[in-house]
């Protein structure tokens, strides 16, 4: 599953633990997030991803009546997430749901970067 990982474009660095029965997949700045990718690469060894948890830095930005958080290329619709200013940098940790287009991210939490 490491190989595989590790041939993804734009990775950086994979952190794997069998006892928690989760993996890390770090990627380079300017890569963009490819969650088909990584399901097709952990297929392989017969892991399934349940759940893609994510750390990433960027600005929240409305159109057409949405919200969007935006990181680098990736773009996500915000949803069940808190009010967030659309002014300046932030980090933040959530979730991704891949099965909606464009991708769905639930922040968990936030910090404002000055």
């Amino acid at each position: 599953m490491e190989i595989a990982l590790r041939r993804l474009e734009g990775v950086d660095k994979i952190s794997i633990s069998m006892s928690e029965q989760r993996f890390q997949v770090t990627y380079k700045s300017g890569a963009r997030f490819q969650p088909w990718d990584i399901r097709d690469a952990v297929a392989r060894a017969e892991v399934e991803v349940v759940r893609f948890r994510i750390t990433a830095r960027g600005r929240v930005h409305e159109e057409g009546g949405k919200r969007f958080f935006v990181a680098g290329k990736d773009k996500f619709l915000l949803v069940a997430s808190p009010k967030i200013s659309t002014e300046g940098l932030i980090s933040l940790e959530g979730t991704v749901d891949d099965s909606a287009e464009p991708l769905q991210l639930k922040i968990l939490q936030f910090k404002s970067l000055k």
